[in-house]
């Protein structure tokens, strides 16, 4: 009886778990759970917020203050070794307390580099595999598209094929018209077989982008629709060098150098040592303890040359910094400049496509199969209609495709969504 029990429980074990699969295999993946999925398990995007965490990490090794200097002296000993018979000993501490200005703009610097670490190396990260997310879910979509159409092209050239038997067996059409239809359905069966390679191909792509095995089985949720998008170049010009995270970081790189440059201009100022010390005197009536305090200032003096070659160096990073922000403000604005004509350039081929072509290669071809159905037209003919019909619609999905890569590519250079 118990085993019997076992059984049943053993079985609904492997029922939960082929349901839990089921209902993992059903969710389907949407472009937003992709993203939000590759910006927290991407490795690019880890070894970005490592890198950041490292950056933050030196905030506290720049903030920390000298080590505390422990001091035990003998004096007057009669033998080297003989401690116990000292004249006189004293015990205590010595600390180096830095000048105030200098250690906070030290800290400042830290504090400053690893905002544009985080802006420029992170951020920017995130922003770049958020796109690349994008435009690979969707090349997804337009391989799948592509194939669809590849394979309805294949269906109709097998039942060409099987119409021009017919024919031939009624006496209606020549050998070589079969022989035509046979060709082309092979090359339309070897189309199918490129198409869905390079299907496999781009699902493989996104599936790497999303830290998955690349033959990770995928059920894709969305479209490629045309979706209008009011676009004015000076307005996101000015977006972009608000939220753009390289070039933000570069203005933080900036404030960075900045601060190392007013820390090297205060290590000409002098440090305070501060010791306290415990003193123990022996005399002819006996021992005496005393308390020493000791106060100096510490002048760099001897390193005042090597100070001034490390304020030669920080005016130097501060002039590196700011070149490298002033490039890559131009490098923005030219990308959003680039993308933006790329844009309004896809755009006018979806619209010309929507509004003429993909109608007329529909109605030509509709026209063809109807005038060969009552043999008004030859299979060449209709051979034709059928092959541009299939290049339009494969046209427009390419196009399509190109019109949201374009936009991508103006998010990315605009620092985000266009919305």
């Amino acid at each position: 009886m118990s085993r019997c029990i076992g059984f049943i429980f053993l079985a609904i074990g492997f029922f939960s778990l082929g349901l839990d699969a089921n209902l993992l295999h059903a969710q389907k993946l949407t472009r937003e759970k992709a993203v939000e999925f590759a910006l927290e398990n991407n490795p690019l995007v880890v070894a970005a917020g490592q890198e950041w965490q490292g950056f933050r990490a030196r905030i506290t090794q720049v903030r920390a203050i000298p080590g505390l200097e422990l001091e035990l002296e003998y004096e007057e000993l009669p033998a080297i070794t003989r401690l116990g018979d000292f004249g006189a000993r004293s015990y205590g501490a010595t600390q180096t307390i830095e000048f105030p200005l200098k250690w906070w703009r030290r800290g400042q610097a830290a504090k400053k580099a690893s905002m544009a670490t985080r802006l420029t190396v992170l951020e920017m990260t995130r922003l770049n595999i958020s796109t690349r997310v994008k435009m690979a879910f969707d090349r997804v979509l337009a391989k799948e598209k592509s194939l669809d159409y590849i394979s309805q092209n294949a269906q109709l050239a097998e039942d060409f094929l099987h119409k021009a038997q017919q024919r031939l067996a009624a006496g209606d059409v020549p050998q070589l018209e079969v022989l035509r239809a046979e060709v082309e359905a092979g090359r339309a069966a070897n189309r199918v077989s490129a198409a869905h390679s390079d299907w496999s191909v781009a699902k493989a792509e996104l599936n790497t982008l999303l830290a998955k095995p690349s033959r990770t089985p995928l059920e894709m949720d969305g479209d490629l629709n045309y979706r209008p998008v009011e676009l004015e170049l000076e307005k996101l010009q000015s977006l972009a060098l608000q939220r753009r995270p390289d070039f933000l970081g570069a203005e933080w790189a900036v404030e960075s150098s900045l601060s190392t440059q007013g820390a090297a201009r205060a290590a000409f100022m002098p440090d305070l040592n501060i010791g306290l010390f415990r003193q123990t005197i022996r005399g002819a009536t006996g021992e005496e303890g005393l308390w020493r305090v000791g106060l100096a200032l510490e002048f760099p003096l001897w390193g005042a040359a090597r100070k001034r070659g490390e304020l030669a160096e920080a005016k130097a990073a501060v002039g590196q910094a700011t070149a490298v922000k002033n490039d890559a403000r131009n490098q923005m604005l030219l990308e959003i400049e680039s993308a933006f004509i790329a844009v309004q350039s896809s755009e006018k081929q979806v619209l010309l496509f929507q509004g003429r072509i993909a109608r007329e290669a529909e109605r030509s071809f509709e026209v063809a199969s109807r005038s060969y159905a009552e043999g008004k037209a030859t299979y060449l003919e209709l051979l034709e209609a059928q092959k541009a019909l299939v290049e339009v619609r494969e046209e427009y999905i390419a196009a399509l495709f190109n019109y949201r890569f374009a936009l991508y590519q103006l998010e990315r250079a605009s620092g985000g969504p266009l919305d």
